[in-house]
């Protein structure tokens, strides 16, 4: 009995702390389509928008969010990066307005294979 329960325990354990491990905030998903090294900025042509957040946040459209399919961002480490990569961007908003400023913004960029 003793040892069904540790199985039970050790089993379900991993399936819950990953369901717990999902990132929250706003994502961006798509192809680098230009890079300037010298300045950071980086252009990408956006493929899908992604929002995860707590069953309390808000659901509503951000101006930002209804802009084209492509965006230019700035970036701290443009060499890491080249046109044509893929690439997912989380969009940090460290401020307390209710609106999305994209020069206050900052950004997150991760290679995605």
């Amino acid at each position: 009995m003793v040892k069904s329960k540790m199985f039970f325990i050790s089993a379900t354990l991993p399936i819950i702390l990953m369901g717990c491990s999902l990132k929250e905030g706003t994502f961006i998903q798509g192809d680098i389509t230009g890079i300037n090294k010298e300045s950071g900025e980086m252009e990408i042509e956006i493929e899908a928008w992604t929002t995860v957040g707590n069953a309390g946040s808000s659901t509503e459209l951000y101006e930002f969010e209804k802009k084209p399919n492509a965006k230019t961002i700035r970036v701290s480490n443009p060499k890491k990066y080249e046109e044509g990569q893929k690439v997912e961007v989380k969009v940090i908003k460290n401020y307390e307005e209710d609106v999305w400023d994209i020069n206050r913004l900052k950004f997150e960029v991760e290679k995605v294979n």
